[in-house]
């Protein structure tokens, strides 16, 4: 799925109208009607709703489904925030509709809410300013009401660009979105205030949308190496290094050396504190040697992977250094995410995996400057380094510079644990070594983690997932991707 800015999706809004020959007022009918049935479809049994309507054309949207509200003899509440003097002409058309109908319209003045269920239909997609303490005080409000609220395009007050809140914002169960969806519906908080998230595409055509640039692509699918022949060996699918596991943090090299196992590597060396060569006998299949090994072992890799438990030992800093002149394609993590050690760099397949508060120290910036951008902060580093970008949080991004940003939409919650990130690490690193580049590496990656994730959580509460439960699941998902039968 494309996902674009408000103002790309603006520019789709106009090209309904150019080239497809809609009508505003058609497309806002067909908006507010979408909205009153995907309502309808969640809570049939609704007898009376609020509605809030601002002064824009999402409030034309909510006069829209306050009219089929009423048509279907449901009780309406209808509050208005704003100046209705400024309404557009087609706005205007369904508030002179509403009123020929005897609907009321009140002034919002703090009254109780009356409605099972609140829809609004308030602010839209453009905001871009921090909101003032009234309109903060009426999402509040709105906010407080203990039946479930609908929110028209976006929830009132979310950035439709960043997913941020301009502080705050309603906080939806249901949005019922138009025409594009938004990168903010998907990106830092966005899925948070979002609720549940409809698309309606309103019946534009492909061809309205040929020539209107997309911000993001979402990663719909695995791109899996090709199926084994059976005259094949071990080092066919790569010889991964892994070189991390400074003293305490052994168990960071463990966890990214049965993942890029579980996922098809073909043979996997772990270079680790020499003090923590033991910590790793408990897996076998995992080569496990000391950081005096590594110069010797470097010719040997067809992919590295540099960072997780390294730490920054003065000893950790001799096997950056070391790695650094290395040609390989490389997967850079954790503490090797250093900015000086990037631009060493001699490779030219680069994927780097930082979470918000390494890309802040990347991008010499903070970790709310991140998240309020993370679009444009996966770019920055993506260009900085010359390296694909694995963005991790809520929207995952994958950025490389020449190719289009994706964004990874599935997983949950409970991959907020420790060590899900060297994971991550290790099944990249997999995916490379069995040819996959590393752009396509990284976007499949990511997708097969979070549906590890999803795997877990199908049967058992999400809040108990482990790094070790989504390792012990790659083959299973990887087997659904091959044969969606299999699912």
């Amino acid at each position: 799925m494309l996902l674009y800015s408000p103002e790309s999706v603006y520019q789709l809004d106009r090209a309904a109208v150019s080239r497809d020959g809609y009508s505003e007022i058609e497309l806002m009918q067909r908006a507010g009607r979408c909205v009153w049935r995907a309502l309808q479809a969640r809570w049939p049994g609704v007898e009376r709703i609020t509605v809030f309507a601002g002064s824009g054309n999402n409030g034309g949207d909510a006069f829209v489904v306050a009219l089929n509200a009423r048509a279907q003899g449901i009780g309406v509440q209808l509050l208005v925030q704003g100046d209705l003097a400024k309404q557009s002409a087609t706005s205007r058309h369904f508030t002179t509709l509403w009123q020929q109908a005897g609907g009321q319209i009140e002034a919002w003045q703090g009254q109780a809410l009356s409605g099972e269920v609140v829809v609004d239909g308030l602010l839209g997609i453009g905001l871009q300013r921090e909101l003032n303490q009234e309109w903060q005080q009426l999402i509040a409000a709105l906010n407080s009401h203990p039946g479930p609220r609908v929110a028209i395009d976006i929830p009132s007050g979310l950035n439709g660009l960043t997913g941020k809140p301009q502080p705050v914002a309603v906080s939806a169960q249901l949005t019922v979105t138009f025409i594009g969806a938004k990168t903010g519906q998907y990106l830092a908080d966005g899925p948070d205030y979002c609720g549940e998230l409809v698309f309606e595409d309103l019946g534009v055509s492909r061809a309205a949308r040929d020539g209107i640039v997309a911000q993001l692509h979402t990663i719909e699918c695995c791109r899996l190496p090709a199926p084994r022949r059976r005259n094949t060996h071990k080092n066919h699918y790569g010889n991964l290094l892994i070189v991390g596991g400074d003293q305490g943090m052994s168990g960071a090299v463990a966890l990214a050396a049965r993942a890029a196992l579980r996922a098809g590597a073909g043979l996997v060396t772990a270079l680790v504190h020499p003090e923590c060569r033991n910590n790793l006998a408990v897996f076998p299949e995992v080569m496990t040697l000391g950081w005096e090994a590594l110069e010797s072992r470097l010719p040997q890799a067809s992919v590295i992977v540099v960072g997780p438990g390294l730490g920054d030992s003065k000893d950790a800093l001799h096997c950056l250094q070391l790695i650094g002149r290395a040609s390989q394609p490389m997967v850079v993590d954790a503490s090797a995410l250093n900015a000086d050690f990037l631009q060493s760099l001699k490779s030219e397949q680069v994927v780097i995996t930082p979470h918000p508060g390494e890309a802040a120290a990347l991008l010499n910036s903070s970790g709310a400057q991140v998240q309020a951008d993370r679009l444009a902060a996966s770019a920055a580093l993506a260009a900085t380094f010359g390296a694909t970008c694995v963005l991790k949080g809520c929207g995952t991004l994958v950025a490389q510079a020449g190719s289009p940003t994706a964004i990874n939409t599935r997983g949950n919650p409970g991959m907020a644990s420790a060590g899900m990130g060297d994971v991550l690490a290790g099944i990249i690193a997999a995916l490379i070594g069995q040819g996959l580049p590393p752009f396509e590496a990284a976007c499949s990656a990511v997708l097969m983690h979070a549906l590890c994730a999803e795997d877990f959580s199908a049967d058992q509460d999400q809040v108990g997932l482990i790094a070790g439960d989504i390792i012990e699941r790659i083959p299973r998902v990887v087997r659904q991707q091959r044969d969606p039968r299999q699912s």
